[in-house]
């Protein structure tokens, strides 16, 4: 029996997830603050893809209409949100922990589609928000008390990355849905040169050094935009289309569980029997809701 979805395009996937679940190990890793540190990655990726705008027939197709620059501005706004919220809490709480809980967005685009669009969510959506919730509690519940306040503040900017991130990802979609003639790829670099540009005077009005502090940082921030913002992007964009919805949703959940491999091995961090069944559990949540709908939404809402 062949499959109805090219090898290559799972394998692209698998390799896009593979490479954003680095993400939060640049972070780590970084010595400077965690707003300044997310302006070099969409600063730096925004300069690294002008090498796509340079081509003669990038330039063609790199200018928005006035309606799809407006959704790019607020999906900005929401993604700047999102790095700011979720780079405090890969610090505060780990590497692993951080990505899994914004990864929660998929309930916040569910939410958007219930009260907003009017959309059924069905039982997948409730059974794996409970099976989410039910894993998040094995994770957290055994040591809360002995958590300290930066922990719980780490808990809280993790779930609301969550939020931010399923509004960002419902600003980009309706741009992408109007973008016409633009390439994907311009439509990234509005979005980082956009990102970015909001993310600079909220480093400095936030009191960080936006200066890299020697070599190992500038290395970690140029793989960070290079690795997570500009190839991992642009491999899962270009095979999304490719894939039903119940490949893409197991391909994307390989984000943060291969996290949870980082935190491990670079960061030392373990979890016990108990953390891994939570952990166990919340991915199985997510999967569901990833899957939620029909085929033709699922790939779309599932792109974080």
């Amino acid at each position: 029996m062949s499959h109805a979805y090219p090898r290559s395009a799972l394998a692209a996937m698998a390799l896009g997830a593979v490479l954003i679940s680095t993400s939060a190990v640049f972070v780590k890793w970084v010595g400077i603050g965690p707003t300044a540190s997310a302006f070099w990655r969409m600063g730096l990726a925004a300069v690294l893809l002008l090498a796509w705008l340079a081509r003669p027939d990038a330039r063609r197709a790199w200018k928005p209409d006035a309606r799809v620059f407006g959704l790019l501005v607020l999906a900005a706004v929401f993604f700047a949100a999102d790095l700011w919220m979720w780079h405090r809490s890969i610090l505060y709480v780990g590497v692993g922990l951080a990505t899994l809980l914004g990864n929660f967005q998929v309930f916040a685009l569910a939410a958007y589609g219930s009260f907003v669009l009017g959309e059924r969510g069905g039982w997948r959506l409730w059974a794996g928000l409970l099976m989410a919730l039910a894993g998040l509690a094995l994770l957290l519940a055994p040591g809360w008390e002995s958590f300290d306040a930066r922990f719980r503040v780490g808990i809280a900017f993790g779930l609301g990355t969550a939020v931010a991130y399923g509004g960002f990802l419902i600003a980009f979609r309706a741009a992408q849905a109007q973008r016409a003639h633009v390439a994907n790829e311009a439509m990234l670099w509005w979005l980082c040169v956009l990102t970015a540009l909001l993310l600079l005077p909220m480093s400095l009005l936030g009191g960080e050094a936006l200066q890299p502090r020697g070599v190992g940082d500038w290395s970690a921030l140029f793989a960070y935009a290079l690795i997570a913002q500009v190839f991992g992007w642009l491999v899962i964009g270009r095979v999304m289309p490719k894939l039903p919805a119940g490949v893409l949703g197991l391909c994307l959940l390989l984000q943060p569980l291969l996290s949870y491999v980082w935190d491990a091995l670079l960061f030392g961090t373990r979890l016990g029997a108990v953390g891994m069944l939570g952990l166990a559990l919340s991915l199985a949540g997510i999967f569901l809701g990833l899957v939620r709908g029909q085929a033709k939404q699922a790939p779309v809402e599932a792109a974080a």
